[in-house]
């Protein structure tokens, strides 16, 4: 019964490092959602204000000292877009490998249960067999006894 305590840890272990793992995937994903719920705002943000500059120049009503503020803003917006694009991009690369990991912790854990599930069948028959050793034996010493 021993080894199979010992497995019962390290089933133990490795159960607990695949939810630590979904742990990491979860919060993953949600720092991708996040990511970009953010750039969707700055995007739209971009297309708005783009949106407000083409009318204004269009009507005549931009002065040249707002242009230069516009196309700062256009910059500054375009800047943090891409570096959120890069961002994302890096987190969904982590989240892929993190994905795999949890998929090899997953098999890890199915093994050691396979294994453990094992031993105790086999315990349990060995205990089968001793239990029934000490009956026939029991039986045996009763009839010489007779």
């Amino acid at each position: 019964m021993n080894r199979l305590g010992t497995i019962g840890k390290v089933l133990q272990l490795k159960e607990n490092r695949e939810e630590e793992i979904e742990c990491e995937v979860r919060a993953l994903r949600n720092a991708v959602n996040a990511d970009q719920t953010r750039l969707g705002i700055l995007e739209s943000n971009y297309m708005d204000t783009l949106e407000t500059f083409n009318r204004k120049q269009r009507e005549g009503g931009l002065a040249p000292h707002e242009m230069g503020i516009y196309y700062s803003y256009f910059f500054h917006l375009d800047r943090e877009m891409e570096e959120k694009k890069a961002e994302i991009a890096r987190v969904l690369t982590e989240l892929d490998a993190r994905q795999g990991d949890l998929v090899e912790a997953h098999m890890e854990t199915r093994v050691v249960e396979s294994l453990k599930d094992r031993r105790s069948r086999e315990y349990e028959r060995e205990d089968a067999r001793r239990e029934l050793k000490e009956m026939d034996f029991i039986s045996s010493t009763r009839r010489v006894g007779q």
